[in-house]
């Protein structure tokens, strides 16, 4: 009771708790970090040991989807590009590798095959171990840029352990993507350039050009137009208009895989396939992810407008909350709007909750595959609760 009589209202120990996370301290949360960064490398040597083998580690067999990207790049060195849309071929290359492993579908436009290629001229354990060594070390820079002395959190990251097991390509997404944000303001015509390499992955196609011109930054903006229209006609000259309408054509299984779960249900973690996870039908789905992504590309758009710089912690969120097509490993760039998170923490104080969710959507890529076995959708909150609190402090925050 106060001196005047009336209660003091109080929260509640658990929201408290919560609210403030200061359990969540620097050391411990270094401490934590350091834990997963040592099963992280126990991850790397034993995929090293086993890749092919079929010997499941957390929920999956231990194998390469990077096979996909290696066999579309021999397809094109043969003279027959197109056939990497072509399950028959495609799959008889790939079983020059993995013998008995099943289809892995190349959903991506000729624009990635112009890297698969040179992929390709490498046998394919010295490719698939180049290609993650470099990518990797793209994404080591480019965060520790973002967040200094970062270094055992960002790779000790369990999206990174993921990306590490499917053999996939989010350490390259996830470099160019930081690449583009840090050069963004100082070196725009870079950062466009960078914004239009990711064109193999257009379902990023929406949130990115929606966010350089809220932001204003119109020479970003012609930078990436150039380079995606010189990129897609490099394509057609390498690779011939056939492939483009090879792939076109491919476009429905790649629908038909995100309806009908083709791909083992736990691994997806975007807004539409936490709806069917949770029972709902594809009506229902299209209409909470359609809902949830004209709400987060009207807030980032309207948050950049007031704050460009907000483009930072906006724009990543908003491209993983945008896709239906979204798969556990591509939450490696989340570690872009987590970095930006604490770094203006660590110059200003931590926001109510941000501690909490940050620590929650740290361990999501490690929880996620077993959680979607259980028809628990893990991600989308993570993302969702990320997404307000970087608005909030794009909003609330003048260094924002």
């Amino acid at each position: 009771m106060s001196d005047s009589g009336l209660a003091v209202a109080r929260p509640p120990a658990a929201r408290g708790w919560l609210r403030e996370a200061r359990w969540l301290h620097g050391e411990r949360a270094r401490g934590y970090a350091a834990v997963f960064l040592f099963a992280t490398v126990l991850v790397a040597v034993l995929r090293l040991l086993v890749a092919g083998s079929g010997v499941p580690l957390l929920g999956t067999a231990i194998r390469d989807d990077l096979v996909s990207f290696w066999a579309a790049g021999r397809l094109a060195l043969a003279g027959t590009p197109q056939s990497a849309y072509n399950v028959a071929p495609h799959w008889a290359m790939q079983r020059t590798v993995y013998p008995d492993f099943g289809y892995e579908a190349f959903y991506y436009p000729p624009t990635f095959l112009l890297l698969c290629v040179p992929l390709a001229l490498l046998p394919f354990y010295v490719s698939v171990a180049g290609f993650i060594s470099v990518t990797l070390l793209g994404y080591w820079r480019v965060l520790t840029r973002m967040l200094p002395g970062g270094t055992v959190a960002l790779l000790g990251f369990p999206a990174v352990a993921m990306n590490l097991i499917y053999g996939q390509n989010a350490f390259l997404t996830t470099a160019l993507f930081g690449g583009a944000l840090l050069t963004l303001q100082r070196r725009p015509l870079l950062a466009g350039l960078c914004f239009g390499c990711l064109c193999y992955k257009p379902q990023f196609g929406v949130a990115v050009p929606l966010a350089l011109l809220a932001a204003r930054q119109f020479r970003a903006f012609a930078a990436a137009a150039v380079t995606v229209l010189t990129l897609v006609g490099a394509s057609i000259l390498a690779f011939g208009p056939a492939t483009w309408r090879a792939f076109f054509a491919g476009t429905a299984l790649a629908r038909r895989t995100l309806e009908m779960g083709l791909v083992d249900n736990a691994p997806w973690v975007s807004t539409f396939r936490a709806v069917v996870q949770a029972g709902g039908g594809l009506g229902a789905a299209y209409l909470i992810q359609g809902a949830v992504s004209l709400g987060v590309l009207a807030a980032m758009t309207l948050a950049c407008r007031r704050r460009p710089a907000a483009i930072d912690g906006l724009l990543p969120l908003a491209a993983l909350l945008t896709t239906p097509f979204l798969l556990v490993y591509d939450l490696t760039l989340l570690a872009i709007p987590m970095a930006w998170m604490v770094a203006r923490a660590q110059r200003g104080g931590f926001l109510p909750w941000e501690r909490a969710a940050l620590g929650f959507a740290y361990v999501v890529p490690l929880a996620a595959p077993f959680a979607g076995k259980l028809g628990i959708p893990l991600a989308p909150p993570a993302m969702l609760a990320l997404f307000a609190l970087a608005l909030h402090r794009a909003w609330t925050q003048p260094e924002a």
